[in-house]
This record gives C-alpha cells, sequence and structure tokens, in this order.
C-alpha cells in the first residue's frame, strides 16, 4: 500500500468564522490505512484530535506561528509518535537537507516520544552516517514500491 500526504488547509474557513469540521471528516473518510492526514489551521484543535483519537487515530501538531498549526493525523498503533515529510519526488541532495534542517531546527523531533518519519525513493546512504553523528537513531522500511520509510528516533 502507498503512503500518501493528504493536506487540508481550513484556515480560510476558520477565519470566515464557518465551522470545517464536516470538510476534515470527509477528508478524513478518504484515507487509506497508510495516509497522513495533515491539517492546517488557525488553533490547535484539542476536541478534533479527541475525536479522531476514538477513531484510531494519533496526531502530532507543529506550530508553524501563532495563527497557523500543521496537525498530522495518522494510524499507527506504536507508543511513539511521528512527524511526516514527503521526500519522494526531490532530487538529491534536498530530501537530506530538508531532513536535517527539520531536525537542527524542531528540537522536539527525534527526542523524548517524538520521532520524525520520511518517506524517501531509495535508502538515504548519505544521511544515514549524519543521523548517527547527531546521535539518532532509525529504522528503514523499504515498501518495494517506490517508498522507503525511515523513522527516525533517539
Amino acid at each position: 500500500m502507498e503512503k500518501n500526504l493528504v493536506e487540508l488547509d481550513v484556515r480560510p474557513i476558520l477565519k470566515a468564522k464557518q465551522e470545517p469540521f464536516q470538510v476534515i471528516m470527509e477528508a478524513v473518510g478518504k484515507l487509506n490505512d497508510d495516509d497522513v492526514l495533515e491539517l492546517h489551521a488557525t488553533f490547535d484543535p484539542a476536541p478534533l484530535k479527541k475525536v479522531l483519537g476514538k477513531q484510531g487515530f494519533q496526531s502530532v501538531v507543529k506550530k508553524q506561528a501563532d495563527d497557523h498549526y500543521i496537525i498530522q493525523f495518522y494510524k499507527n498503533g506504536g507508543d511513539l509518535s511521528f512527524f511526516h515529510i514527503d521526500n519522494r519526488g526531490l532530487e538529491p541532495p534536498e530530501p537530506m537537507v530538508r531532513t536535517l534542517d527539520l531536525l537542527d531546527t524542531e528540537a522536539e523531533y527525534g527526542t523524548g516520544a517524538l520521532g520524525l518519519e520520511i518517506w524517501n525513493e531509495r535508502v538515504p546512504a548519505f544521511l544515514l552516517p549524519e543521523l548517527e553523528e547527531r546521535g539518532f537513531a532509525y529504522d528503514i522500511n523499504d515498501l518495494g514500491n517506490g517508498t522507503v520509510v525511515i523513522q527516525i528516533h533517539k
């Protein structure tokens, strides 16, 4: 099964003082089991996280600005939560640079109970020694369909 990062920006709906719940639930209903819904909102939606949590979704939140939160919802079932980035389709060395920039600027990724999951087209041979040098552990899973999943954690 292919993993997809499905983006949904409800900030315009919220700024118009309208309710985006139905739009969000329609997007959730179209997700495959391995997909990640990346929701862009003006706040951290605790009630929505509770509703989707009851449906088996985990979530991670990244605050971009005071009025821009990125919330990722996904089904995993593990103890460790992951923020996901899709590096497929990018030319080298952009996947490596993008991954290391995120790990360097977002101190919480890769520490404690929050990891970073990247989706690449191949095993990132040059990234792995960089991760080890920075003290990160990683797990690699080649899905065999042009997607290699690397879970980065401490």
